[in-house]
């Protein structure tokens, strides 16, 4: 077998991660819209300042509920805004996220929050909450779920605050 390699064409930064961008949207392009999100309303524009204080508020919610740095958190929900602002707070709060699909079948997600050894989960929908009830007891480290439709998003900012 023989290997190739070639040398860096860019500098490669020290430090820094994924969540700079949110910060720095935040605090230096506050009312630029970032994101929209479906209300019952319709379509909602969430600012860059918006977004950060809501990532920060919900990041702050997942620490006071015993998420520490290097915990999983599995994330099982179909794309939408609640996704990404729960991928970036679960980063701010030092965890790492596991992607679970939304379709996944209960043997799948059982396997999946084993294997990753999730201490919680954030889902879309209280049918998906039942899924993971079904197999919690086999998920020694599981402590938390949280449903997207049942206020996580508010419960977890509340348990920040």
């Amino acid at each position: 077998m023989r290997e190739y390699s070639a040398p860096l064409t860019v500098d490669l930064p020290n430090s820094g991660n994924l969540t700079d961008d949110a910060v720095t949207n935040g605090v230096d392009h506050p009312e630029e819209v970032c994101l929209s999100k479906r209300t019952a309303d319709g379509w909602a524009d969430i600012t860059a300042a918006e977004f950060l204080a809501e990532v920060q508020a919900v990041a702050r919610g997942l620490m006071a509920a015993g998420v520490g740095e290097g915990d999983r958190v599995a994330l099982l929900s179909k794309t939408r805004y609640e996704w990404t602002l729960f991928d970036y707070a679960i980063w701010f709060a030092g965890a790492v996220t596991v992607p679970i699909y939304e379709t996944s079948s209960t043997e799948q997600i059982a396997w999946i929050l084993s294997d990753s050894e999730a201490t919680a989960a954030i889902v879309e929908t209280p049918q998906h909450a039942d899924r993971v009830a079904e197999v919690q007891n086999e998920i020694g480290r599981l402590r938390h779920v949280w449903a997207i439709e049942d206020a996580a998003v508010e419960t977890l900012t509340s348990l920040g605050s």
